[in-house]
C-alpha cells in the first residue's frame, strides 16, 4: 500500500476506541469526587474545631491575630520610616557638603573664635577686585592633622569664600614639586622652604614663613605664627606662648601685591657689608622689619658705604649707627634731603645707649637739624607711672610713659589709645632751637615731669635715684627744613626717635599692652600719605587648663560611671517592658 493511499477504519476499531474515552472519563470523574470528598471532610474538620473551641481559645487566638498585624504593620511602618529617613540624612549631608565648599557654612564653636575672620577683613574681602592666589607650599593634611595648625587652613578657606571667586588657594608639596618654588623665585630673592605661604598677584610676590621661632637670614619678615618667650628674673623660669598672626599677615600680604604704589622704605642697616647697628639693638631691628612688611612696606636693606641715596626711596631709615660715619657718607644723607633744592625727602632716625661717643661727623649732621642725643637714657621715678615690660635683655622697671605732642604735624593724625606708649632704653634728645633759618623743631613725644637720666658709664652706680633732677624729656622729635619757592612751600624732615628700644621686639609685638607699634606706624602713615593697613588682633594658642579637687574627681567620676549608666539601663527595661505588652 502506497504511503498516499487513505487508511480507513473498521466498523471494530472505532467502537474500541469509544470504549476507551469513557473509561478515561470515568476515572477523571472518580478522583474530582474523591478530591471534593476530601476537601468536604477537612473543612467539617476545621468547622468542627472551630465549633469546639472554647470562648477562652477564641479569645486568645483573636488576640494572637491582632498582635500579628499590629507587629506587620508597626514593622513595615518603622522599616519605612528608616529608609526614608536615612535617605534624608544622605541628602541633607549632601546638600549642606556642597554648600559648605561654596560658602563655607562652618560654626566656631572655639571659646576665643579660633577659626573665625574679623569683621575688617570680610569688609576688605568683598571690596577686593584683583585676582589673587594663594599657595601654601606644604600639602594640605599637614595642616588639618595638627589641632594648632588647622587655624591656618581654615583661615584660608574662609579667605577664599568671603572673596567672591577673587582669591584661590592651592597646596603644593614643595619637596615634590620643587618647580613650585622656582616659579616664584624670578620675583622673590629670598630662600624659600617648605611651609612658607606665597601671596602672588602676576610678578608681585610676598611670603609668610610659618613662625617666628625659626629665625632665617634671607627669609620672610612676615610669620603666620609668632612665638614669644619671657623669663622671670626672680624665679629664671622661662614662658613660652603661641599666637596666631596669620590673618593680619595675610590682609597686609594681600594689599602689598595689589597695591600699584607700594611706599619704599630704604633701611640703612649695613657700613662696608658689615652690620651697621650694635648686635644688642638686632631684636628692634627684626621687629621694625617685620612692622613694615605687615603694614604693606616695601624694606630693602641700604649699605650707606656703597649704595647711591636716590629717587628709587620714598623714605631712608637711619638704624642706630654704633660707629661714625665718614663726611661722604653724611653728605649723602644731605644730598638726599635737600633732593637738589625740591626737597619733599624724608629721614627716620634712631639712636642708640650702645653708641660710641666719638661720632663728630653724626654729631655735626645732627646739631645742623636742631638736635643733640644725651649719653643716657629716661627713667621714670614715680612708681604709680611707671611701667615694666619684658624687652630683649629681660625684664625692665622704670619704664617712663611718653604723651604724644598735638603741635607736631606727624601726630595729626594719630587719635591716642587707652594703651600707653611706653620709652625703654631710650636716650634724650635735646632740640637746639625752636626755630632757625627756615629750620624748626618741635616734640614728638615727651616723658612727665618726675623722670630723670639714667647714665650709661660708671657713674650709674652712685646714682640715686630720688635725689637725681627730675624733668620732662623729649624721647622723640621732629626736625624740618622748609624752602618757600613763590606760593609753593617745599619742606624735608629728619624724625628722630631716642632708641630702636622703642620698637623692641617685645614692646612692638605686644599690642595688647602698648601702644607703641600702633603710634609709629600711624606717625609713618601720615609723613608717606600712606592708607593705613588693617589692624587685626592676634589669636592666642596657649591651651587653658582647669584644675580640680579630688572631691570633684570623684563626684564626675560616680556620675559617669554609676549614675548615668543606671539611668540609661532602667530606661531601657522600661521602654523593653512596655513593648512587649502592647
Amino acid at each position: 500500500m502506497s504511503e498516499k493511499e487513505e487508511i480507513k477504519q473498521t466498523p471494530e476499531s472505532s467502537e474500541e476506541m469509544s470504549a476507551a474515552d469513557a473509561l478515561k472519563e470515568y476515572a477523571e470523574e472518580e478522583l474530582a469526587a474523591a478530591e471534593n470528598a476530601a476537601e468536604d471532610a477537612a473543612s467539617d474538620t476545621k468547622k468542627k474545631k472551630k465549633h469546639n473551641r472554647t470562648p477562652e481559645e477564641e479569645k486568645e487566638r483573636a488576640l494572637r491575630s491582632v498582635k500579628r498585624r499590629k507587629k506587620f504593620k508597626y514593622g513595615t511602618l518603622a522599616a519605612v520610616i528608616t529608609i526614608v529617613f536615612i535617605a534624608i540624612v544622605v541628602a541633607v549631608n549632601l546638600i549642606c557638603k556642597m554648600l559648605d565648599s561654596r560658602y563655607n557654612w562652618n560654626i566656631d564653636l572655639t571659646s576665643k573664635g579660633l577659626y573665625q575672620i574679623d569683621d575688617q577683613t570680610i569688609d576688605y574681602l568683598h571690596q577686593l577686585k584683583d585676582d589673587v592666589k594663594i599657595t601654601v607650599l606644604a600639602n594640605e593634611a599637614f595642616f588639618l592633622e595638627d589641632s594648632n595648625l588647622k587655624i591656618l587652613a581654615e583661615t584660608l578657606t574662609r579667605f577664599k569664600t568671603e572673596s567672591n571667586g577673587h582669591i584661590t588657594v592651592e597646596y603644593v608639596d614643595a619637596n615634590k614639586n620643587p618647580e613650585a618654588i622656582s616659579v616664584y623665585k624670578q620675583n622673590y630673592s629670598g630662600d624659600l622652604q617648605s611651609g612658607d605661604v606665597v601671596v602672588s598677584k602676576g610678578d608681585l610676590v610676598r611670603v609668610l614663613g610659618m613662625s617666628n621661632s625659626s629665625y632665617r637670614t634671607n627669609g620672610p619678615t612676615s610669620y603666620l605664627f609668632q612665638q614669644d618667650s619671657s623669663i622671670d628674673y626672680q624665679t629664671y623660669q622661662q614662658t613660652t606662648s603661641m599666637s596666631f598672626v596669620g590673618e593680619q599677615s595675610l590682609v597686609s600680604a594681600i594689599m602689598g601685591v595689589t597695591d600699584l604704589n607700594p611706599v619704599t622704605v630704604g633701611m640703612i642697616d649695613m657700613y662696608g657689608g658689615n652690620q651697621i647697628y650694635d648686635s644688642r639693638d638686632n631684636y628692634s631691628y627684626e621687629r621694625i622689619k617685620e612692622l613694615l612688611d605687615k603694614n604693606n612696606y616695601q624694606v630693602e636693606s641700604v649699605d650707606i658705604a656703597t649704595a647711591e641715596l636716590n629717587e628709587n626711596y620714598d623714605i631712608l631709615m637711619l638704624c642706630s649707627p654704633a660707629n661714625d660715619l665718614t663726611e661722604a657718607q653724611v653728605q649723602k644723607l644731605s644730598d638726599y634731603l635737600n633732593n637738589d633744592n625740591k626737597y619733599g625727602r624724608n629721614l627716620i632716625y634712631f639712636g642708640s645707649p650702645f653708641k660710641s661717643k666719638n661720632t663728630k661727623n653724626l654729631d655735626a649732621f645732627l646739631a645742623l637739624w636742631g638736635l643733640k642725643y644725651g649719653d643716657a637714657y629716661v627713667s621714670e621715678s614715680d612708681q604709680a607711672s611707671a611701667q615694666v615690660a619684658t624687652i630683649a635683655i629681660g625684664t625692665v622697671g622704670g619704664i617712663p610713659v611718653v604723651t604724644a605732642n598735638a603741635d607736631a604735624s606727624v601726630n595729626s593724625n594719630y587719635a591716642g589709645s587707652n594703651l600707653p606708649i611706653i620709652a625703654p632704653l631710650c636716650c634724650p634728645i635735646e632740640r637746639l632751637y625752636d626755630q632757625n633759618a627756615g629750620r624748626n623743631t618741635y616734640p614728638m613725644l615727651s616723658t612727665s615731669a618726675t623722670s630723670y637720666l639714667y647714665p650709661l658709664d660708671e657713674s650709674a652706680k652712685e646714682l640715686d635715684p630720688d635725689s637725681a633732677e627730675k624733668a620732662s624729656f623729649d624721647i622723640a622729635v621732629l626736625a624740618d627744613s622748609t624752602f618757600t619757592g613763590g606760593s609753593e612751600m617745599l619742606k624735608s624732615q629728619v624724625i628722630a626717635f631716642g632708641s630702636a628700644w622703642f620698637l623692641d621686639y617685645m614692646v612692638g609685638a605686644n599690642a595688647g599692652s602698648f601702644d607703641n607699634a600702633n603710634y609709629f606706624i600711624n606717625m609713618l602713615n601720615t609723613v608717606t600719605g600712606k592708607e593705613a593697613a588693617l589692624t587685626i588682633a592676634q589669636k592666642s594658642l596657649d591651651r587653658e587648663t582647669i584644675t580640680i579637687t579630688d572631691s570633684q574627681a570623684k563626684a564626675i567620676r560616680n556620675v559617669t560611671v554609676f549614675i548615668i549608666p543606671i539611668v540609661v539601663a532602667l530606661i531601657g527595661i522600661i521602654v523593653y517592658v512596655r513593648r512587649r505588652n502592647k
